[in-house]
């Protein structure tokens, strides 16, 4: 598997070629426990299946599940589609061994991941996590103090597409999302929807001829499906979101060049791009930050769910003259240095 499959990371295949080439141990795949999977074999009451022997197979069984309830073939959908197994890399081994072997020994009836994308551990103020010693922040903790999507922002664009292990830091994270999720990505759908209804009552206008500049934003908004997607297909999260923020930024740089707030020309066209762009960040970013991505497609006038829309909507301008905005909001509220002070202190002590 290792050798044929080209998308598997190159670190992790070199390691588990050597483990194959220094020679593999057997391993237990039972254990004496209360709880587990029963062994269906006479001379072994009392046993289970070790968990990582049985949770490759459920795998597939749970998938199958959810596909034939939904009157979809199972079998058929898994082995035509592109398989990702995204994993911590302390489970290498049951997943580039175990996992192999097991579907090899069911005569390979259900195809191996095309994809098994390793990452490293998460630290905690560059501190190993404890809940023992205090060292750690609970999840319904933490969504007592901030959204879910500020925790997926930081935590996407603070992981590369490695082993390397990566680490929450406080005073980071108060500035990723201050300075670029607030202030570049809040800041331009905020300022061109704000705009639009402050100046034309939340409709938007008819255009004029495009000049340069808006040849420019337009060709932005039709290529930012490819742009962001092919990022994604190599497993590049971190690249693909910083795409996005990219391009909130151009359009933040476009809106101040046009100067709409001075009523000259161009200015129409200006809102029509803007508010096109807000749109195409709104279906973009669902998979990132996915309900932010649906209080842009509120504030943005139109109807149903924003993951209702495929990929290749994207790069569609499909908000024309005439449409009326809905309500529009700040989307996001700044993380004050005063609050994370005291979220620090709440930690420790750590060795």
């Amino acid at each position: 598997m290792a050798d044929e499959n080209e998308h598997l990371q190159k670190d992790v295949k070199k390691y588990v070629q050597n483990w194959i080439k220094s020679g593999l141990i057997d391993w237990d795949i039972t254990r004496d426990i209360s709880w587990g999977v029963p062994v269906p074999v006479d001379n072994a009451k009392d046993k289970v299946f070790y968990g990582w022997f049985d949770n490759h197979l459920a795998y597939i069984s749970t998938a199958l599940k959810f596909l034939n309830e939904k009157g979809i073939d199972g079998k058929e959908f898994w082995n035509s589609a592109d398989i990702y197994h995204f994993i911590g890399k302390d489970i290498v081994y049951h997943h580039f061994l175990f996992l192999p072997a097991m579907r090899l020994g069911i005569n390979s009836e259900y195809k191996l991941p095309d994809y098994i994308p390793t990452r490293g551990h998460l630290t905690l103020e560059a501190k190993k996590i404890s809940k023992s010693r205090n060292w750690y922040i609970g999840l319904k903790e933490f969504l007592e103090y901030y959204p879910a999507d500020y925790l997926r922002y930081y935590l996407v664009s603070i992981n590369p597409y490695s082993q390397d292990d990566l680490n929450f830091d406080w005073n980071d994270f108060t500035t990723r999302i201050n300075s670029e999720l607030i202030g570049n990505l809040g800041n331009f759908v905020n300022r061109a929807l704000g705009f639009t209804k402050k100046a034309f009552d939340g409709k938007i206008p008819e255009t004029e001829s495009f000049d340069e500049k808006d040849l420019g934003a337009e060709q932005k908004i039709k290529t930012l499906a490819t742009d962001v997607g092919s990022l994604m297909e190599q497993n590049h999260l971190d690249r693909s979101l910083k795409k996005i923020m990219e391009f909130s930024s151009f359009f933040n740089q476009y809106f101040q060049h046009k100067e709409p707030w001075k009523n000259g020309s161009g200015t129409t066209n200006c809102v029509y791009l803007s508010v096109n762009a807000v749109r195409s960040l709104a279906i973009v970013l669902f998979p990132f930050l996915p309900e932010s991505a649906q209080k842009i497609w509120n504030q943005l006038g139109l109807d149903g769910n924003v993951n209702e829309f495929s990929w290749n909507d994207i790069s569609v301008l499909d908000i024309s003259s005439g449409h009326t905005l809905g309500d529009v909001s700040p989307l996001f509220v700044k993380v004050e240095k005063s609050d994370i002070a005291k979220y620090k202190k709440q930690l420790g002590p750590s060795e």
